[in-house]
């Protein structure tokens, strides 16, 4: 039976009720596709149009794009996962017909093994994928639940209100839009764990031939240094080297042309630019607010300094001095005292940061 239709089931269930299982394409699946994509867009346009109704701030700034970012990445991953469909075909094809390469139990076992890990793997995915679900449901609907069975003299504060900067009077407009971002939620976190899941059955995939192959030269090896062998018994085993070197190069293969269309895929490149950008513009925008409080807290204590405060009388000098004492302790924002919000502290977490990914790169 298809593999499929066994192990990776609920993996293909998932992939069809968000229009990306490849062998559909019939124009209800590409109008399913298109309806999606509109809701996407959709809510992006309607976060920034309610967002230019209200004043232009660093709150609201960093607000707005934590909602509109992870939604233009999850379009553009749900669009380039629909243009690498052949792609992701070969990559199936592949994996069904691993089992016609399977000579022995040992390669069964191996095979086996690897198709339940990453069958886990999803279903994990998956799992975590339904509970965030529910989770985002319940809370959007509760309120209005609520409201419905145990009605107040006035509505109960509704969670959307967290999420957007719409501000509509009227509350079935917002309950509108609760379910609106309910099944926005849904297709979100679903198109996500399937754009992302593919990754995994391609390392699986490759593990798989990797370690088939590796059985196979260590039993060839084994073999050639066992016996006496003829000649025609060492050609008999030189065949079987050379289907393994093919099997080899097949692997080899699939990892390059997935590397080839990761480098000509602009849209692998422009979603980590995004994502950089925000990140450092954020951490820059913190830290100067973060400068500004330093720089007036100095600022204070510098001008209370060099006043003419001992000429004031007692009961005010006292009262200055302690202010003073007071002020002398620069007021900061700090992280466990560790990155301190200050035009430093922006440079030191930059360096922190590269120190630590080439770290992680030096040991690879």
């Amino acid at each position: 039976m298809d593999v499929f239709d066994e192990q990776y089931n609920n993996y293909r269930t998932a992939l069809k009720i968000i229009g990306l299982w490849p062998y559909n394409n019939s124009i209800y699946v590409w109008i399913q596709r298109l309806l999606l994509l509109t809701l996407f867009l959709g809510n992006i346009i309607f976060q920034i149009v309610s967002f230019l109704r209200f004043e232009i701030t660093l709150r609201n700034c960093i607000f707005i794009l934590s909602t509109i970012c992870p939604l233009m990445i999850v379009s553009l991953r749900y669009i380039s996962f629909i243009v690498f469909f052949p792609m992701i075909k070969y990559l199936f094809h592949h994996i069904r017909m691993e089992k016609n390469i399977v000579q022995d139990s040992i390669e069964t076992q191996i095979r086996t093994k690897c198709i339940n890990n990453s069958s886990h793997m999803i279903n994990i995915f998956l799992w975590i994928t339904y509970a965030t679900i529910a989770f985002c449901s319940i809370f959007l609907l509760c309120p209005i639940t609520l409201d419905f069975i145990m009605s107040l003299n006035e509505s109960r504060t509704r969670i959307v209100h967290y999420i957007t900067m719409y501000s509509g009077k009227r509350i079935m407009y917002v309950d509108i839009l609760c379910l609106n971002y309910m099944l926005l939620a849904i297709l979100v976190i679903l198109s996500a764990t399937c754009t992302e899941s593919i990754l995994g059955l391609y390392n699986y995939h490759t593990s798989i031939l990797f370690k088939i192959i590796g059985h196979r030269i260590q039993k060839i090896i084994t073999y050639l240094t066992m016996f006496n062998l003829s000649s025609k018994q060492i050609e008999t085993k030189l065949a079987e080297l050379y289907r393994v070197v093919d099997m080899h190069n097949q692997a080899i293969e699939l990892l390059n042309m997935i590397i080839a269309k990761k480098d000509h895929n602009q849209l692998e490149i422009f979603i980590p630019l995004i994502i950089f950008i925000n990140h450092l513009i954020m951490m820059f925008l913190c830290n100067h607010n973060g400068q500004i409080l330093i720089e007036n807290s100095e600022e204070l204590f510098n001008e209370l300094y060099i006043s003419v405060w001992y000429f004031v009388p007692l009961k005010v000098q006292k009262i200055l001095l302690l202010i003073m004492i007071r002020s002398s302790m620069t007021c900061m924002l700090h992280i466990f005292d560790v990155f301190i919000a200050c035009h430093a502290g922006f440079s030191k977490m930059l360096s922190t940061s590269f120190s630590y990914f080439t770290l992680i790169y030096s040991m690879q």
